[in-house]
């Protein structure tokens, strides 16, 4: 209504322009106050919000220098095409030579010729590779491809795959191990129905393998069952080791104290049950006549081949199993090899050696040859994150300055925006007393920032002499770590950074705080604005009633008048003056 514009029909007044004028008259002031005070709070949210975040901005600056893990890691140099490295925190300082004799190799099986049409034979293959081994039912009509096939659709396969080679003389099963290494290795034992002999390389024993050397106790016993006491000394191939046996060991006890001696490179000791008795095997962990398995015993009964006590378990009192090698072995599992310091060997059935040295990893990439340099590797500790964190450190801090002096800044330049604002000079002063609170460095002894190399310039800003740091670390690498994060990790120069900062920039901080009345202070101005143009609509509205009442009377009394002037026109003896 207040924009239509029109004059008072009865009375000729300006009827808009009149309530527009009085309106306006309450509310531009009102308006424009509160139009002000919305714009102060409004810049004072920005400029305290400004602040927040230079804040914020120096407690992200710790996360290098707050993380323990960074802390005097160490780095291994020495890398070549022999050998990769990888180090952690764990890994002594130290220098090492490196000696590449073997890479790990997969096993793979190949069976001789056989006919795509032929049936292989009926039976059962056991095939074992790792700690995995699965059954295989081949049917009396099986053909090579469909064993393939029932190999490699197994569910309980994780170790093997299987695929079929075909040259002039017909097709070859050819049996892959996964896993690279010795332990690895393929066996097949068959059970062959077609002309019940396992291992005569007709029928399904045809693709029979177990090269593994293997010797089996001849007595059963039961899981409580203790077998005397004395020594047993293994050989296999040329590794030699001596275990001891109690009086009041078990057969899992003498397996577990085999499987367990550090000398023991070459043997596995295992307990087959055959569904009455429990038996002690040894298997030579490499399979071959050169790894065949010599155990020798010195028995407490004195007697040491009478095959009692613990001399039953003589290599010549136990039963050993032939080697079958119906398969051609062609590509055998090795375990990879390196030797360090040119007196420690340790093999590995993967190429990747972990922690062979405390906190190194060793990955063999290439076999050294006669002519071919040692790999050299070195351990150094590296603390870089220090001045990396130190400098990421002073440049947030180095900014909150700037923002800091812009927004409180006086003089000819013009006024901030919390320029004389408390809370600025409180957080600014406060910060810089942080540095040169001294924390414990260890021993009794404490440090401050400034021995750490950090000096304030007469600007107030920071800056950084790296030497002071660097030799600081260099004579006690612990006190700067502990001065930064403290003896526990949390209650050092950082924490204590942190925990203050975060007073002031925390969801329930000072800062917030502020913003947060702020805020509520503009939604309060915003609804007593509304407020107040409900009211000036009203008075709008009653004004405009007002005149228009005025206007309409008037209008009446003009009509009054008029028709009054009329009758009096046209009485008798009225004489109109003529003009």
């Amino acid at each position: 209504m207040a924009n239509i514009s029109f004059t008072g029909i009865g009375s000729g007044l300006q009827v808009s322009d009149i309530v527009e004028a009085i309106v306006n008259a309450e509310k531009v002031p009102y308006e424009s106050r509160v139009v002000r005070q919305q714009g102060a709070f409004t810049t004072d949210i920005s400029a305290v919000g400004a602040l927040k975040s230079a804040l914020e901005a120096v407690t992200a600056s710790f996360e290098g220098l707050g993380d323990v893990d960074q802390y005097q890691q160490r780095t291994a140099s020495g890398r070549d095409d022999f050998i990769g490295l990888s180090s952690d925190k764990d890994a002594e300082i130290g220098k090492y030579s490196i000696e590449v004799e073997a890479l790990a190799s997969a096993h793979k099986l190949m069976s001789g010729a056989i006919a795509d049409t032929e049936a292989v034979g009926e039976g059962t293959l056991t095939i074992e590779s790792g700690s995995n081994n699965f059954n295989i039912s081949v049917s009396a009509t099986a053909t090579l491809s469909e064993i393939r096939d029932a190999i490699n659709d197994s569910a309980d396969n994780k170790s093997v795959s299987a695929t079929i080679i075909t040259d002039a003389t017909g097709q070859h099963l050819v049996l892959n191990s996964k896993e690279t290494g010795v332990a690895n290795a393929i066996k097949v034992t068959v059970a062959d129905v077609s002309d019940g002999n396992d291992t005569d390389n007709l029928g399904l024993s045809r693709l029979a393998f177990d090269a593994t050397n293997k010797l089996t106790s001849t007595n059963g016993f039961s899981s409580s069952d203790t077998v005397g006491s004395g020594t047993l000394t293994f050989n296999s191939d040329d590794n030699d080791f001596t275990v001891t046996i109690a009086a009041s060991d078990t057969l899992s006890d003498i397996m577990e104290t085999i499987n367990s001696n550090s000398d023991n490179d070459s043997v596995i000791a295992s307990i087959v049950n055959d569904g009455t008795s429990d038996y002690l095997v040894f298997s030579s962990k490499e399979p071959g006549a050169a790894h065949a398995i010599t155990v020798t015993a010195a028995d407490d009964d004195t007697n040491n081949v009478d095959g009692l006590g613990i001399s039953q378990f003589t290599s010549t009192n136990m039963i050993a199993s032939a080697n079958v090698e119906n398969m051609a072995e062609t590509g055998t599992a090795t375990d990879a090899k390196i030797t360090i310091d040119g007196i420690i060997t340790a093999t590995s059935s993967t190429n990747e050696f972990k922690g062979v040295i405390d906190g190194i990893d060793i990955t063999a990439k290439k076999v050294h040859g006669v002519d071919d340099d040692i790999s050299k590797i070195s351990i150094t500790e590296d603390n870089k994150n220090v001045a990396s964190g130190i400098n990421t450190f002073i440049e947030s801090f180095n900014a909150l300055v700037d923002i800091s002096n812009q927004l409180g800044q006086v003089g000819e330049d013009g006024v901030g925006v919390l320029a004389g604002d408390s809370m600025l000079r409180s957080v600014m002063s406060k910060i810089r007393s942080q540095f040169n609170k001294a924390f414990d460095s260890g021993n009794g002894n404490t440090l401050t920032l400034s021995q750490l190399g950090v000096r304030t310039e007469r600007d107030g800003k920071l800056s950084f002499e790296q030497e002071t740091l660097d030799d600081l670390i260099e004579q006690d690498p612990d006190a700067v770590q502990t001065f930064l994060l403290g003896a526990d990790g949390d209650n050092g120069f950082v924490n204590d950074m942190n925990t203050f900062i975060g007073f002031y920039t925390d969801k329930d901080g000072v800062i917030q705080q502020r913003i947060d009345g702020k805020n509520t202070q503009i939604d309060k101005l915003s609804s007593d604005l509304e407020a107040f143009q409900m009211k000036m609509d009203s008075l709008e509205a009653r004004l405009f009633a007002q005149y228009n009442a005025m206007d309409l009377m008037v209008a009446q009394m003009n009509n009054t008048s008029s028709y009054l002037m009329a009758q009096l026109d046209n009485m008798p003896g009225v004489v109109r003056k003529s003009k």
